[in-house]
This record gives C-alpha cells, structure tokens and sequence, in this order.
C-alpha cells in the first residue's frame, strides 16, 4: 500500500503544502487507469493482509483546511474516493479551516474517515510525556462529543514521532499511526509507524 498525504489545495501561496486542483485531478486521473485501488480505511486492516498482489492507495488529507473542503472535497465525493482527513481539534472552526458541521457532512458518508491529529498541532515531540497525552486526550474528548467517537487513526502532527510518543497513542487505544516518511505499508510494518509521501 502506498499512502499520499496533503494538505492545502488551490492555496497557491503555500508551496511547499499546496497541490493545485488541476495537478489533483490528473493524479487521481493517472491512479485510475492504472487501475490502482484506493483503499477505504474502514476495512483497511482486511485490504493491509489480503489480495497483496493488487496495487493499493490510500489517500490521506492533514488539518483540514477550507480549501480542501471547497476545491477537493467535491471531486473525491463525486467520485466516492475513500480518504482519511486528520483533524487537529483546535483550529476547528477557525479562519481557514474547515468547521464542525463540514466535517460532520463528510464524516457521515461511509467511504470517509475522520482521524485524529491532536488537538494543538503543536511540535510535540519535544514535550514532556504529560504534555504530550494532555493534548491528545483533549482531541479524544472532543471527537467524542462532536463525532460520538474517537477514530482508530491517528497521524502525528509534523510527522515527527518518539518512542515515547507511540507509547501514549497505543495507551489511548489508537490502533494506527502515521508519520510523513517515505516508505511502503505492509502488514510487516510496525502499525504506529506508518510511512506516507507528502504531495
């Protein structure tokens, strides 16, 4: 399985995590004619072990800006591409980002996954272990008021990621983690360290 993440989306000044929506939709254009199958997260442990001869992806989206609600959002949901948005709880419903009732929109549709990404976004790898689990267990509390439950899905903000840091995902009952380091998935891989490409 490979697994692309991005972030912004016709936010031409943000270079380094923009993709224009032209260049978005030849991607998807070219992972269709190969034949490439996305994968949707809710049976992504079942796609991770079976039909391992068959090319899979598994698109992932971080921190849920606007612009992916305006520019991407219509394309995957037309199209039904099954994807997993990171949210990082306390942007949400700030200037930029996509609110509670967007994600809600898209949370009920059964091709999506909306997954964890802390809530301050902060460089937290850094931080003391009380620091680090404060912050998540505030992302969980608020996924379950707004979304009636955590995800399963959890991506670490900035990719960057200790031992430490795994520890406590595991601890708060993630099952998946991802970090943004290249890198192939396959059921061998340690399930909190799973590698993505950033577009």
């Amino acid at each position: 399985i490979i697994s692309l993440m991005y972030h912004r989306f016709e936010e031409n000044k943000y270079p380094s995590t923009n993709i224009k929506i032209d260049d978005f939709k030849k991607q998807i254009e070219i992972i269709e004619k190969k034949n490439i199958h996305f994968i949707n997260p809710r049976n992504f442990e079942k796609d991770l072990t079976l039909k391992k001869n068959k090319r899979k992806l598994l698109l992932t989206i971080d921190d849920a800006f606007l612009s992916f609600y305006e520019n991407a959002w219509p394309i995957l949901k037309e199209k039904k591409i099954p994807f997993i948005l990171f949210v990082n709880t306390r942007e949400v419903g700030s200037f930029n980002y996509m609110n509670w009732l967007q994600i809600k929109e898209l949370y009920k549709e059964d091709f999506v996954e909306i997954g964890n990404h802390s809530h301050s976004h902060e460089y937290l790898v850094d931080e003391p272990s009380s620091v680090i689990k404060n912050d998540i267990v505030k992302s969980i509390e608020i996924f379950k008021k707004q979304l009636g439950k955590n995800s399963l899905f959890f991506s670490y903000p900035f990719g960057e990621y200790s031992l430490e840091f795994v520890q406590i995902i595991k601890s708060l009952n993630f099952k998946y983690a991802f970090g943004q380091h290249s890198g192939v998935i396959d059921e061998t891989k340690n399930f909190f360290e799973f590698p993505r490409f950033p577009i």
